[in-house]
């Protein structure tokens, strides 16, 4: 038997029996009070089509707990539902070491890091068919352990890559915990945030979605006709030619509204509620004459890749407003910083060199961004 397996079993049996034939189980709204309040939830919303998809494939059930070891959420294939209810390894369930005994779980959260327990080496009698993979989930941006992410199924079923998967995971959950949520916790991040600019990243209510880029651009696209638009109209700024239907249309708006929870309202298809965007920030400081706001906001073309007609006619307006504005203004700070985002505009460049001073070391990045632009 593995050494940290042992050192586990030692301890477990001083704590409970063998034969413990489930987990202890708290109270169902307690449980799901905490889930709701678990900066985990949304960073799991985020990335659910994956974790759903490994239990499916993988006849695994998923499971992510608090830093305390209780189950707060979970996803089962069909071959392990069942099994899992048996023995509480649902919602609720405690796995830590005190309840459970020996678990990957328990060891995950103990040595954080990943842990493998492999059939009998379970304390507990009653999960020696399983093979539980699991590993910490850390906040990426504060290290603050946040609970774990655990793969389980029986053990006929082990695969060799089942851990490196859920370290995956783990690690992606870590890194989807809210931004705004770490930042600022009594801070209210309410309604849609978009950001186009250079990326394409949305929120709601503070939390990051994971979306298509057929969706971002749904989205892109109500955000610039506040008033709403009908099938027609939508269907025409986001589709250059007429090769998708506009049926195929109003069942990609269905999807995202389904995905949101709502947010969008219908005729006219609208965006309710809050809404930012970087790209309405950009031409709100310009229209205020904040120009060096105008340029901090500005992050690149807005949906680069897309070919959506609205939205290519939106990236040329918003450019076009920004550089014209900044050109015409001749402030060496603001020539210089707006290079950094437009690297193939050899003429912001050209004036960065001619307005900054002789012995300003940024002359020779503007050189070099001017020669390469003219390549």
């Amino acid at each position: 038997m593995r050494s940290d397996v042992l050192e586990s079993w030692e301890r477990s049996s001083d704590l409970l029996p063998r034969s413990r034939h489930e987990a202890p189980l708290d109270d169902e709204d307690r449980t799901r009070e905490q889930w709701v309040a678990s900066p985990l939830r949304p960073a799991v919303r985020t990335l659910e089509s994956e974790l759903t998809s490994v239990a499916r494939d993988g006849s695994f059930i998923v499971a992510v707990t608090g830093p305390d070891g209780k189950i707060l959420w979970t996803h089962g294939s069909r071959w392990m539902r069942t099994r899992a209810e048996a023995v509480h390894f649902v919602p609720g369930g405690r796995w830590d070491e005190a309840s459970m005994g020996t678990n990957a779980l328990a060891m995950a959260l103990d040595a954080n890091r990943p842990a493998a327990v492999f059939s009998a080496e379970h304390f507990t009698e009653v999960v020696h068919e399983w093979v539980c993979y699991s590993a910490p989930i850390v906040d990426a941006t504060t290290g603050a352990p946040l609970g774990v992410l655990d793969l389980s199924t029986t053990w006929d079923r082990a695969h060799p890559l089942a851990l490196s998967t859920a370290s995956a995971l783990a690690r992606n959950l870590g890194l989807l915990v809210p931004h705004d949520r770490r930042v600022d916790d009594t801070a209210e991040h309410v309604g849609v945030e978009l950001r186009t600019l250079g990326t394409a990243r949305a929120l709601l209510d503070g939390r990051l979605l994971k979306l298509p880029p057929r969706q971002m651009e749904i989205l892109t696209v109500l955000s610039l006709f506040p008033e709403g638009l009908n099938l027609d109209a939508l269907h025409t700024h986001l589709y250059e030619d007429f090769t998708v239907s506009a049926s195929t249309c109003k069942a990609e708006v269905s999807h995202l509204r389904r995905a949101l929870g709502g947010v969008i309202a219908s005729r006219p298809y609208r965006l309710e509620g809050t809404v930012r965007a970087d790209h309405l920030d950009v031409m709100g400081r310009l229209t205020d004459r904040d120009l060096a706001g105008a340029v901090e906001a500005y992050g690149g073309p807005m949906l680069p890749s897309s070919e959506a007609p609205a939205i290519v006619e939106h990236r040329f307006y918003v450019e076009r407003a920004l550089r014209d504005a900044v050109l015409q203004a001749g402030d060496p700070d603001l020539l210089f910083a707006l290079g950094s985002t437009m690297p193939l505009d050899d003429a912001v460049h050209e004036q960065a060199m001619v307005r900054l001073a002789e012995d300003d070391p940024r002359r020779a990045i503007a050189r070099a961004r001017l020669d390469t632009a003219r390549r």
